[in-house]
Formats: C-alpha cells, sequence, structure tokens
C-alpha cells in the first residue's frame, strides 16, 4: 500500500514541475511573437482574483508552511515575496526551490508526522490544523491545483497558447507516452 509521502510529495513535486512547464512553454510563445511581455503578465489578473505574481507565492506558502511549522525540511525556503518575480525566469526558478524544498523532506518524517497538528497563519488569523494528512489532502493539494489553474488560465486568457500536454505533462509517465503513441499517429 502506498504510504502518505508517495501520495503526496511525487504530487506536489510534479504540481511544480507543471508550473515550470508552463512558464517555460510562455516563454517559448514570447520569443516566436506572441504580442505579452511577460512584465504585463505578471500584474495580470481577472475578475477579482489576486495578480499572477501571488498564485505562485500562495501555492508555495501551502507547500511550505507545514513543512516549516513541523521541522520536515532542510531546505532553504525561496522568498515569498511577490515583487521578486521580474520576470517567468524567476518564477520558474522559485518552483525549482519549491521542488529542492520537498526533495529535503525524509520519507519517514513525512509520513510519522501525518497526524501531528500544527497552527498556521491565514491573514490575520491563525488556525490549529489538526492533523497534517488532513490538511495536505484537503486543502494543501486542492489549493495547489488552483493555483497552478490559475497560471494556466490567465495565461490562456492573455492569447497563449498552452495546450492540455503542457498542463498535465509532469504526470505522464514514459509507459502512458507509449500507451498513448497511436493518437498521435
Amino acid at each position: 500500500m502506498a504510504s502518505f509521502y508517495d501520495t503526496t510529495i511525487p504530487q506536489l513535486r510534479k504540481i511544480n514541475d507543471a508550473a515550470i512547464n508552463i512558464l517555460t512553454t510562455a516563454q517559448t510563445e514570447i520569443s516566436n511573437g506572441l504580442a505579452v511581455t511577460e512584465s504585463e503578465m505578471l500584474d495580470a489578473s481577472f475578475s477579482d482574483m489576486l495578480p499572477f505574481r501571488m498564485q505562485p507565492i500562495l501555492l508555495g506558502k501551502f507547500e511550505c508552511a507545514p513543512l516549516t511549522k513541523l521541522n520536515l525540511s532542510s531546505a532553504d525556503l525561496p522568498s515569498m515575496d511577490p515583487s521578486s518575480f521580474t520576470s517567468f525566469s524567476s518564477i520558474i526558478d522559485f518552483f525549482k526551490a519549491l521542488n529542492a524544498v520537498l526533495d529535503s523532506v525524509s520519507q519517514d518524517a513525512w509520513n510519522d508526522a501525518a497526524d501531528k497538528g500544527f497552527e498556521i497563519q491565514m491573514g490575520a488569523k491563525t488556525l490549529n490544523i489538526t492533523a497534517l494528512k488532513d490538511f495536505t489532502e484537503g486543502f494543501m493539494v486542492p489549493h495547489c491545483w488552483f493555483h497552478l489553474n490559475a497560471i494556466y488560465m490567465l495565461l490562456r486568457s492573455k492569447g497563449f497558447k498552452l495546450g492540455k500536454g503542457v498542463f498535465v505533462g509532469a504526470w505522464v509517465s514514459e509507459t502512458l507516452k507509449k500507451d498513448f503513441a497511436p493518437l498521435r499517429e
């Protein structure tokens, strides 16, 4: 049976990898002539959603909060200051740093912490989280997906032609690529 670590940490890494794929593809589209600049995108938003530059920060805060509160990571956290993002490359570096943080988490320590509680700041409020496992599965992972999707949709709304494969590519194994090869023929 898969452990708590096996069902969460690799998925969080893949969310970060998907963000890297999306942003790298967006850079290519700009260099190929898309009439949108990276600096325009950093402050882009729609409706009442926070701007593009905040989406990685929120995703990173959700991933890192329990790691720091429960001392589960030995890696340095990336800056959570949205003004540190000056380009897509700086955001790509942020996601790479998040993966380094996740890579520093011991599988045994993560599994042992599943039932441990911790406090987390949400705006002006302090929440007492009863268990890491429940927080991770019921809050962290869905919210990370949401903010990854916000990055993707904000880019799409500005004319980027990011296909589904760019979004889901981080999850597709070499075996699945072979299994689905007939569809590309």
